[in-house]
């Protein structure tokens, strides 16, 4: 029962499409965050729901949540971080439930990328699959390409 409340407090931003201005955090004050981090740790324990994960798993949801709550420490609450602070705190909130999920592929990451011909940065986000689709896509492009003589390298003087 309490896996499910946890996933639900981890995962509910990326059920609510976390790619703009309607990704929100369920425990927005450092107060909040703590009593739910303190359940998530004491399930990571070798009796609790999240006990088959291993050491390294375990401290990278540690270092995460700790990332998490100093950002809503320092800001006091979600909506006083700037944009770059809430992609960092997305991120580790998405790899905690990427680890306590067990679903890799679906992890969202976010970047801030700079819109073409302007300055002005916006969020982009994408799961770890479909980061990894494009990657494979492109270099299968690259490589069609250099197969059928269609790149060639520049020559040197």
């Amino acid at each position: 029962m309490l896996w499910i409340v946890a996933c639900a407090v981890f995962a509910l931003p990326a059920l609510s499409h976390a790619v703009g201005p309607d990704w929100k955090v369920v425990t927005d004050s450092p107060k909040a965050f703590a009593k739910q981090a303190a359940e998530v740790r004491k399930e990571m324990g070798p009796r609790g729901a999240y006990g088959g994960i291993s050491g390294n798993e375990r401290a990278a949801v540690n270092e995460d949540l700790d990332k998490i709550a100093a950002l809503l420490k320092e800001r006091g609450s979600v909506s006083q971080l700037n944009d770059s602070e809430q992609v960092d705190l997305m991120n580790a909130q998405e790899r905690i439930n990427a680890v306590l999920a067990r679903n890799e592929g679906n992890r969202l990451i976010c970047t801030m990328e700079q819109r073409l011909g302007t300055n002005f940065k916006h969020k982009v986000c994408r799961t770890q699959a479909e980061i990894d689709g494009i990657r494979r896509n492109s270099q299968e492009g690259f490589q069609n390409t250099v197969m059928r003589g269609g790149a060639t390298q520049a020559r040197g003087n």
